[in-house]
C-alpha cells in the first residue's frame, strides 16, 4: 500500500466532513490524529506544532523550526502539506489564519488547555468545537492498509501469549513476570509496550489490576492482558485465562459459559447489528447462567492507532457497526475475594462476516 495516497486520502474525508459540518478550521496538535492524518509521529512539545485544514487551502503544518527537519523526514511533504516555521520569538498561533466564513473550529480532542486558550483569545469571534466527531467518523473505519496493520498487531501478540507458559517459573511475582513478557512484546515486533496486567489469584477478580509483589502460585488463576504498540503505529490489546496446576471445578465450569458468551458475541458481528446489541449478546447468555452480576464493564472498545477509541462496544450506543470497525470482544467475570476471568480477542467487521486478529486457543491454558 502507498502511504502517501493512504495519508492524501485521509485528509480528503476530513476536509469533506468539514464542509459537512460547517467547520471552517480544523486544528490537530501531536498525537494519534496528527500521525493518522499524515504520518508525522510529531513530539509532544510546549511549542506549537499544529496541522490546519481550511477550506480551499492547502493543508499547512505550524512547525518550529527547530523540529522543521524532522518533520520532512517523516515525508509530509509528499502529502501536499506546507510546512510554515516560526522562531522562538514569534507567535506560533498567529501563523493560523482567521476562518475566511462563520464555520466553526474544531479543535484536536488531545489538544492541551494552554494551546486551546490562545486559540480562543487569538479568535475571539470563532465558535470552538471538539474535533472528535471528524476524526472518530474517520478513524473507526480502517481502510485494507490498516485492517492489514491489525492482523500483524494481533500475529505479534499472538507470540507473546502462545509463550507465557514457557516464561512462568515457580517463584516468579506478577511484577517479575510482567516485566518478562514486557521484553517479549517488544521481541515480538512491538515497537514499545502498551500495558501488562499480570493478575493472579484474588487480584484477577481485579480487571485492570497492576502487576505487584503477589507470588503467583499453584492453584492460582492468572488473567494476563496485554498490548503493544507496532512500529506502523497500530496496537495490539489481547488478554487470555491460565491457572498454576489446576482450578476448582466450579471455576472450569463457569469459564466454559464464559467461553461461550465470547464465541457467540463473535459469531453475532457477522450479522446487521449495532454496538449495544452486540454488548448484549454475551451480557445475555451470562445473565442465563447467573453470571451478568460479575460482569462490570462493556464488552469491547475500539482500536487502531489507540488502544481505546470508536466505536465502542457498550449499552447506549445505538450505532450500527459498519464495514471497517475493528474491536475487541472480551467479557469476563470478576468475584472479589475469589478469582477472575477474561478473554479477549480483535474483531474486524468486513463485508458480511467478521476476521478475527487474535488466534491461539480460548481454552484454559493450565501452566
Amino acid at each position: 500500500m502507498n502511504l502517501v495516497i493512504e495519508h492524501k486520502e485521509r485528509l480528503n474525508k476530513a476536509s469533506k466532513l468539514m464542509t459537512e459540518h460547517d467547520v471552517s478550521t480544523l486544528l490537530i496538535t501531536p498525537g494519534p490524529n496528527l500521525r493518522y492524518l499524515t504520518g508525522y509521529k510529531a513530539k509532544n512539545l510546549e511549542r506549537l506544532t499544529c496541522l490546519v485544514l481550511q477550506e480551499n487551502e492547502l493543508p499547512k503544518l505550524i512547525v518550529p523550526k527547530l523540529e522543521k527537519l524532522a518533520a520532512i523526514e517523516s515525508g509530509i511533504n509528499e502529502i501536499d502539506v506546507e510546512i510554515i516555521t516560526w522562531d522562538e520569538t514569534e507567535s506560533a498561533f498567529e501563523k493560523v489564519n482567521p476562518p475566511k466564513n462563520s464555520g466553526r473550529i474544531a479543535v484536536d480532542s488531545n489538544m492541551n488547555s494552554t494551546k486551546l486558550l490562545n486559540f480562543q483569545q487569538l479568535f475571539a469571534d470563532s465558535k470552538f468545537t471538539d474535533a472528535g466527531f471528524i476524526m472518530n467518523e474517520i478513524r473507526s473505519i480502517k481502510s485494507n492498509y490498516e485492517i492489514d496493520q491489525l492482523l500483524l498487531a494481533g500475529k505479534y501478540i499472538d507470540v507473546v501469549h502462545r509463550a507465557i507458559p514457557s516464561l512462568f517459573q515457580f517463584g516468579d511475582t506478577e511484577k517479575s513476570l510482567a516485566k518478562k513478557i514486557g521484553n517479549l512484546i517488544i521481541e515480538s515486533g512491538h515497537e514499545s509496550v502498551d500495558f501488562t496486567i499480570v493478575a493472579s489469584g484474588q487480584n484477577s477478580a481485579s480487571p485492570h489490576h497492576e502487576p505487584g509483589e503477589t507470588v503467583i502460585k499453584k492453584g492460582d488463576v492468572l488473567v494476563i492482558d496485554i498490548g503493544g504498540t507496532t512500529h506502523s503505529g497500530y496496537c495490539s490489546d489481547s488478554t487470555r485465562t491460565y491457572v498454576i496446576g489446576e482450578c476448582s471445578p466450579d471455576f472450569q465450569s463457569k469459564y466454559e459459559i464464559l467461553k461461550q458468551a465470547q464465541e457467540l458475541s463473535i459469531q453475532a458481528v457477522s450479522n446487521e447489528i449495532s454496538a449495544e446489541q452486540l454488548d448484549a449478546v454475551a451480557r445475555d447468555h451470562l445473565r442465563k447462567n447467573d453470571l451478568a452480576d460479575y460482569f462490570i464493564h462493556r464488552t469491547g472498545h475500539g482500536i487502531g492507532m489507540e488502544t481505546h477509541e470508536e466505536p465502542y462496544i457498550v449499552h447506549g450506543n445505538k450505532n450500527r457497526l459498519k464495514y471497517g470497525n475493528a474491536f475487541s470482544i472480551e467479557p469476563g467475570f470478576y468475584i472479589e475475594g475469589k478469582y477472575g476471568a477474561r478473554i479477549e480477542d480483535i474483531v474486524i467487521k468486513t463485508g458480511g462476516k467478521s476476521v478475527n486478529c487474535n488466534n491461539t486457543t480460548k481454552d484454559l491454558v493450565f501452566i
